[in-house]
């Protein structure tokens, strides 16, 4: 049997893999079956609680769901009965420590979630990414199938309370607090809408936003108006650069970062003139040029550049100098 298997699969860790008859007899069962349940393994003589039990380790290692096996767990199963001829035989092989046995190789959760992305680990990797660290006794993989088997899974371990939870073994107040805020910003995530986002589609609506911040200043100051694909502004107005009386300008590579980092689908820049008068600058139509190309490139198309000055004015260079923003 390959020896990796023991440390990937949650059945088959020390003591030694596949040392129990009860064991070795409920995976023979499960294996046979495309969605193995409690009711089917009862058959072949399994004690139902042990069935139950192992069938949730399966689980919430994620080996197992109401879709039937990981294709890759049940083979390795299969391999590790082919491989088992008696417990007596598996009981020989020698324990590995539990401090990082199913962390060979150097992929941990952590790891795994840097490679593959958050969403493929399973809610055993997720807990043992909050935990950390794991005991004396069990490491972070161990300590987390525990904890999600004892409580019946994610919706039981949700429902318990940080002192509850502070008394279980390997846990504490500080492991306790961080597993039961992270289940209530779930929650609150589940209740949360998203906040009003202004429409922008007009350079008036956008002079109404940014107007009384902007026109008192002594200096320019370059924002990056990020729209999804209504024209609503996401999140807030960002602030690329500052300058002084004389003036500041943002470049295409700063602009853009700011609206990719946002997922915008279209931009709008604006900036202030502290003279108070918003009239566009030849400076301010040379970086539009240059912003619109850029943006072209990109895909993200700078809908205008807002120029706003004191009293309410404004100008608008899309609808002042539409040729910057035409394709050449």
């Amino acid at each position: 049997m390959n020896p990796s298997l023991s440390r990937r699969f949650c059945l088959l860790s020390p003591p030694g893999p596949l040392a129990d008859d009860i064991l070795q007899s409920f995976l023979r069962a499960a294996v046979s079956l495309d969605c193995p349940t409690g009711e089917c393994l009862v058959a072949p003589g399994l004690p139902r609680w042990e069935a139950d039990r192992l069938l949730a380790r399966l689980r919430a290692h994620g080996e197992l769901s109401d879709a039937g096996w990981l294709a890759e767990a049940r083979q390795a199963y299969v391999a590790a009965l082919s491989g088992a001829s008696t417990p007596s035989s598996a009981a020989a092989d020698s324990p590995s420590p539990p401090s990082r046995e199913r962390f060979a190789g150097g992929e941990g959760p952590r790891e795994k979630a840097q490679r593959l992305g958050i969403t493929a680990l399973s809610d055993v990797e997720l807990l043992a990414l909050m935990l950390r660290t794991g005991t004396s006794e069990r490491d972070v993989l161990g300590l987390a199938e525990d904890l999600l088997v004892e409580h019946d899974g994610l919706v039981g371990l949700a429902g318990m309370d940080v002192s509850a939870l502070a008394q279980g073994r390997g846990l504490g107040q500080a492991k306790a607090g961080e597993i039961a805020a992270a289940f209530e910003l779930a929650r609150r995530l589940a209740r949360a809408a998203r906040r009003d986002r202004p429409r922008l589609s007009t350079p008036e609506e956008v002079a109404a936003i940014l107007a009384p911040e902007l026109s008192t200043l002594r200096q320019e100051q370059f924002y990056c108006l990020a729209l999804d694909t209504r024209s609503r502004l996401l999140g807030e107005p960002r602030l690329l650069s500052r300058g002084d009386i004389d003036g500041t300008e943002a470049g295409p590579r700063l602009f853009y970062r700011a609206a990719l980092a946002a997922g915008a689908s279209s931009a709008i820049a604006v900036h202030n003139h502290p003279t108070g008068d918003p009239s566009p600058s030849a400076a301010d139509l040379a970086v539009t040029k240059r912003l619109a190309a850029a943006g072209r490139t990109l895909d993200i198309p700078l809908v205008d550049h807002v120029v706003i000055g004191d009293g309410g004015r404004f100008s608008s260079l899309r609808r002042e100098h539409p040729h910057l923003f035409a394709a050449v």
